[in-house]
């Protein structure tokens, strides 16, 4: 998941009125009016909202040579534009090599098949590089990305995938949640830390580092990650997720031991999945900028509709 933390935070929904036409403001490209400043490096990014309710995301960082470049699908729903920026893979008409949205090339190993084969990340000769990818793609619809890195044990991420257009196929990270017999939450990002129920929100106790991160199931079927500083509060990171719970059925409840006698059997919640989708909010101001609602960068209309 390259930048996936920048990524994660800057695919939008955008907040405005009118309908879906050539005279909506949305539709154009926009740009952000500054750099992004990021550790060692900035970021700029530019969105294009096609009136088909489709687009594109394209985000440009100083220290590297490619551009990620991700479609997007949006629509309006209660006076909200909403868009998701999408993770896909293009494989070759030969079935060989594959490319991400960043532009790196993948090489499926000799022999090897789509489902269950590994493709591996292409390194250009001559370069020096402390890390690379492999995908495998399974008939079920899952799939792992593998992450070695020099010197470190390699990093594993799960994930579910469909086909997106012609040899293109869309994934979608996962996580997954769960309840302790004590009433708490546990995800399996960050296996060791634990969150409890505080008015609907899942809040990390006890605090784990520098920063604290909570869960909101929210009941449109997206769950929201934030992050907040440990001090001071700020928010300095939020994930999106689309959430699937996993419930018992009566026969299957019978058969463990009672953790609530207060709870349906029929409702009884043991966790779910949560699929990773990049969205955030942007709004528009009088002088007919956006901004990003959680981190205040400026978006100008390059482009006219």
């Amino acid at each position: 998941m390259k930048k996936i933390a920048g990524i994660l935070l800057l695919a939008a929904v955008i907040l405005t009125a009118g309908c879906i036409s050539t005279a909506d403001p949305i539709v154009g490209s926009w740009q952000t009016a500054e750099p992004i400043q990021y550790d060692g490096y900035t970021l700029s990014y530019q969105v294009t909202f096609d009136e088909d309710g489709t687009g594109e995301m394209i985000y440009s960082y100083s220290d590297e040579v490619n551009d990620y470049i991700y479609p997007i699908l949006w629509e309006k729903t209660d006076g909200i534009y909403q868009y998701e920026a999408l993770t896909v893979l293009t494989v070759s008409e030969d079935g060989k090599t594959m490319t991400d949205n960043a532009q790196y090339t993948y090489r499926l190993e000799k022999d090897g098949e789509m489902f269950g084969g590994v493709w591996t990340e292409v390194i250009p000769k001559g370069a020096e590089v402390s890390e690379y990818y492999t995908y495998v793609f399974n008939e079920d619809g899952t799939g792992v990305e593998t992450i070695y890195v020099t010197g470190d044990e390699p990093e594993v991420y799960s994930f579910t995938w469909k086909e997106f257009g012609e040899n293109q196929i869309q994934i979608y990270y996962l996580d997954t949640y769960s309840f302790t017999e004590d009433g708490k939450m546990k995800t399996s990002f960050g296996t060791k830390t634990v969150y409890e129920e505080v008015d609907g929100i899942w809040v990390e106790t006890p605090q784990v580092g520098e920063e604290v991160t909570t869960y909101e199931f929210r009941n449109d079927g997206i769950c929201a990650r934030n992050i907040y500083d440990g001090e001071t509060n700020e928010l300095v990171g939020l994930y999106f997720y689309k959430y699937t719970p996993a419930v018992f059925t009566d026969e299957e409840f019978r058969t463990l031991p009672l953790l609530t006698p207060f709870v349906p059997y029929s409702t009884m919640q043991i966790g779910g999945i949560m699929e990773q989708t990049y969205i955030s909010e942007f709004a528009f101001l009088e002088d007919g900028t956006m901004q990003d609602v959680f981190y205040g960068e400026i978006l100008e209309r390059v482009s006219p509709a």
